[in-house]
């Protein structure tokens, strides 16, 4: 017997058919819902369902049906019906003059120019083209129709050649008119001539729904040249190929090559271009097809016959140019190098200059190496030969601004751009940044001042030019130099670089007032500057002190006159504010010393809004990296500290050791190394590759320092080897954990991090000590040996969690030596 569906699981099943595009069968239950007390719920959706096929059947070009289809669904629905503009449409596409005729005369003015834009413009379009009759079916006092008159005007004025009164004309026509894509159009058409360029931007600004589409691509594509233009026909039909030949002038045998490729264009493998080349060398001219041909030839070996029946014989710079591509394709960089020197040979030999191909050889060359000095030599010595390429120089300059002890060659290959581009902004950029790092300020004011002579609104540079600025002020206040003060002030002013740097050189002539004409008034001013550029006490305290100490003024005499910061919370915003603050400062290492001393008088509300303050981790994340560019660990190990109770990403651990020691890789203990290596793990598993590269350089520099310790990490690797690490190594340790497992270790060294906070030493060594001997003697060996402590709370930590880690405390004296003949730790037994 057939189950029986409920009503409320009809409808459901109809939803669920009408949400994924199944209108047919969701049509079928719509109209058993009908005949329910819910057929009211029903209507719209099933009217709906009715239209959707409709427009279904429409983009197959079955314009009959979808009439059908869109005429059933008024049956459940009140006017204004939906897609009823494209209901017009199909009537005019079907062809049925009765129905055409009935559509467009019952179609009022408001339609047509307000409620169906998109039905204006088709009709506008069908009344240029193909259905000039339709002018008098549609209603006279549209604006539709008014707009058609002028754009007849216009038409005629082209045809006349009266392109004055045809620019004229189409500018009677608004933005909004439904003929705005036909004028579009005609602009295009009558920039081809003498601005194709301008055509071409023209004719892509046509919107591909528009029904003047395809003829803005057959014009867009009589604005092409060569190989654009075979691949512009390529996207055209036939009969549009044969327009846009008659438009071009294009010859049969031109159109014969536009067929062929065509035909060939998805498996256009070597062998077929080849081919083409030698049909049609007669349309290509003998020394482009020839080159072509020559370059196939790297690929297709077997064309080697037919090009030199074709051609004759290569030259020897081509046969040894073929060769080294061949080798490139077959991964032998080797051989490929040679047959390119030999190639480079040929070219010096040669009476003819041929710098330009011997350098071009020379950065093909260099694109086969990976970054690295092998490349850079390769892009100098093309630069030998043709000293204009400027992204070369880009190149060479960005790999010495990379390595530490290039700063030479760096200065050297910036001088020869500088020298080659005098007027370039990127490089003299460049320039600015360098002089800026090497504390040449005058010289970093000079290149600045240089571009915003090129480009004026350059911000880069006119930031530059006010960052020398305030250094020039500050030194001047320092030397108590305050006629000249003024100056500077006032070039800095000059620069109009927006409002916060306006309230910048507003706190500048406070400072000045306070320093040299009245200190009351000059402090209500500084008070009054801070107001206006930070919006709590926190930043103003800090740019209060970095101030005073940069002009060698009285801090103590400005903070008393501040609001007090002290239990003051920042906001999200305001920290990223005073980070920004620490990046700007922190870009002078000269200036670190007076970070040290501002961020003393604001660690109480940093450090208590980090702990507090629910800020995002990336805002931690950045402040962390800010911290470390100015080496502030203090702030540095509480911000990694509270970031870690929160979140358990790598990084975390990462930040919590380098600050714990101070940057010092060397000063890790064992515990910490094996933290950093399962962080270092996981970091690779959760593919952040950053925080892995982060980690791995650290270890890398502990393993410089401490290099017998590698041995504790390629153990597994090299088992026979184990039983004489005693000798070797020695690591209490790693002999004691070093056989957990990396998922066991973070384990335990998740809960070991719990544990701290609430185990005191003490409390700890009485505890794991009860079995064998009085906590006092472990604490006192503990003391003396920190890593006692670290294997201590790890096995703390394996009970809490009752893993079984086969180490107990027996373990860890015997390890670490701890006996009665021990005198400094003497254990009672």
């Amino acid at each position: 017997m057939k189950k029986q569906v409920s009503i409320p699981g009809l409808a459901e099943q109809a939803q669920a058919l009408h949400k994924s595009g199944k209108y047919k069968e969701a049509i079928k239950l719509y109209e058993k819902l009908l005949q329910t007390p819910d057929a009211d719920l029903c209507r719209e959706p099933l009217a709906n369902c009715y239209v959707q096929r409709a427009i279904g059947f429409a983009a197959k070009d079955m314009y009959k049906e979808a009439l059908a289809l869109w005429e059933n669904h008024t049956q459940f629905t009140q006017p204004p019906y939906e897609a009823y503009d494209q209901y017009i449409t199909w009537v005019v596409l079907s062809n049925n003059p009765v129905n055409i005729q009935t559509s467009l005369a019952s179609l009022s003015a408001r339609q047509l120019d307000k409620q169906s834009p998109a039905l204006a413009t088709v009709l506008g379009f069908l009344m240029l083209t193909r259905h000039p009759e339709f002018e008098q079916l549609l209603a006279q006092d549209s604006v539709l129709i008014a707009h058609f008159k002028i754009v007849k005007t216009a038409v005629l004025a082209l045809q006349n050649n009266n392109t004055e009164k045809f620019n004229q004309t189409l500018k009677q026509l608004p933005y909004r008119s439904a003929f705005r894509d036909f004028r579009i159009l005609c602009n295009g058409i009558v920039a081809m001539s003498d601005e194709p360029n301008q055509a071409q931007e023209l004719l892509t600004k046509i919107p591909s729904v528009s029904p003047y589409t395809q003829t803005a691509q057959i014009l867009l594509a009589c604005t092409k040249q060569g190989a654009e233009l075979a691949n512009e026909l390529l996207q055209l039909s036939h009969q549009q190929r044969h327009l846009v030949a008659e438009i071009k002038g294009l010859n049969n045998r031109q159109l014969d090559f536009i067929a062929h490729y065509s035909r060939q264009y998805d498996q256009l493998s070597d062998k077929v271009q080849f081919n083409l080349a030698v049909q049609y060398q007669d349309l290509l001219g003998t020394e482009i097809a020839q080159s072509v041909c020559q370059i196939l030839l790297a690929n297709y070996p077997a064309g080697n016959t037919h090009f030199i029946k074709h051609f004759g014989e290569p030259s020897e710079f081509e046969d040894n140019r073929v060769k080294a591509l061949r080798c490139e394709l077959s991964n032998n960089v080797y051989d490929a190098d040679y047959y390119w020197r030999q190639c480079l040979n040929i070219l010096a030999a040669d009476k003819a200059d041929n710098n330009l191909p011997a350098a071009l050889i020379l950065r093909h060359m260099a694109t086969r190496e990976p970054e690295g000095l092998a490349r850079t030599k390769l892009l100098e010595e093309s630069l030998d030969y043709a000293p204009e390429d400027r992204h070369s120089y880009f190149q060479v300059i960005q790999y010495y601004s990379k390595q530490a002890a290039s700063a030479k060659e760096y200065t050297h290959w910036l001088d020869r751009a500088l020298e080659q581009f005098p007027q370039d902004v990127e490089v003299l950029t460049q320039a600015v940044k360098a002089a800026t790092n090497n504390k040449t300020y005058k010289k970093a004011s000079q290149y600045a001042t240089k571009i915003l002579k090129i480009d004026p609104l350059n911000t880069f540079a006119k930031q530059t030019l006010f960052s020398s600025y305030l250094a020039h002020v500050r030194r001047l206040m320092r030397e108590n130099n305050y006629r000249l003060v003024e100056q500077e002030i006032n070039r800095a002013e000059q620069l109009t670089l927006g409002k916060t740097y306006d309230q910048q050189t507003q706190l500048m002539r406070a400072l000045l007032c306070f320093a040299n004409t009245d200190k009351q008034q000059g402090l209500q001013e500084i008070i009054n500057a801070l107001a206006s550029l930070h919006t709590d006490p926190v930043n103003s305290h800090f740019q209060a002190i970095m101030e005073s100490l940069l002009n060698g003024l009285s801090v103590a005499t400005i903070l008393r006159e501040l609001p007090a910061a002290k239990e003051y919370l920042l906001t999200a915003h305001e920290l990223t504010r005073l980070m920004l603050q620490l990046k700007l400062y922190a870009n002078d290492s000269d200036n670190w010393e007076y970070l040290y001393k501002a961020l003393d008088d604001i660690k109480a509300p940093l450090k208590k809004s980090l702990s507090d303050q629910d800020y995002p981790e990336d805002l931690l994340l950045n402040l962390c990296q800010v911290l470390d560019s100015f080496v502030y660990f203090e702030l540095l190990r509480h911000c990694a500290r509270v970031a870690q109770l929160k979140w358990k990403n790598p990084v975390w651990i990462y930040y919590q050791v380098y600050a714990d020691n101070n940057g010092e890789a060397a000063d890790c203990d064992f515990w910490e190394v094996q933290r950093l290596e399962n962080a270092s793990k996981q970091a690779g598993e959760d593919k952040d590759y950053p925080t892995a590269i982060l980690i791995d350089k650290f270890l890398g520099r502990y393993f410089e320092v401490h290099p017998e310790r590698i041995f504790g990490v390629l153990k597994g690797l090299f088992g026979g080897i184990t039983e004489a690490r005693d000798d070797i190594v020695g690591d209490p340790l790693e002999e004691l954990f070093g056989h957990l497992s990396d998922r066991v270790m973070i384990d335990l060294n998740s809960k070991a991090e719990s544990l701290l906070k609430k185990l005191t030493p003490e409390k700890l060594t009485q505890e794991l000590a009860q079995p064998v001997a009085e906590g006092k003697s472990l604490f006192l060996a503990m003391m003396e040996n920190p890593e006692i402590f670290s294997a201590l709370i790890l096995l703390r930590a394996a009970d809490e969690l009752l893993i079984d880690i086969d180490t107990d405390i027996y373990d860890v004296i015997d390890a670490f030596g701890i006996s009665a003949n021990n005198n400094s730790t003497s254990f009672p037994f």
